[in-house]
């Protein structure tokens, strides 16, 4: 077998290759964005983004909110992280 027709198969089989990952990622993107128009929907239905925050977390209790104090310790220990390990 020449080597023209080696070459030829194989930019015949990248093509075909190339040709299904494209196909693939388009089918992906519209199946993500039909996604997004369906949990929107869903939402406004349910009575907008309050009712599902509204709802009780999965271990029953209510999450209130980050804590100030525990925020600025996070903080404080990566800025040290970072002045030594630099």
């Amino acid at each position: 077998m020449p080597i023209t027709d080696l070459l030829l198969s194989g930019v015949n089989l990248m093509a075909i290759g190339m040709g299904i990952v494209f196909t693939f990622l388009l089918v992906l993107v519209f199946t993500m964005k039909g996604m997004s128009k369906l949990a929107l929907l869903v939402t406004q239905r349910q009575g907008g983004v309050e009712a599902l925050s509204s709802q009780p977390s999965v271990g029953g209790r209510e999450q209130v909110g980050i804590r100030g104090d525990l925020i600025a310790v996070i903080t404080a220990a990566i800025n040290r992280y970072r002045m030594t390990h630099s």
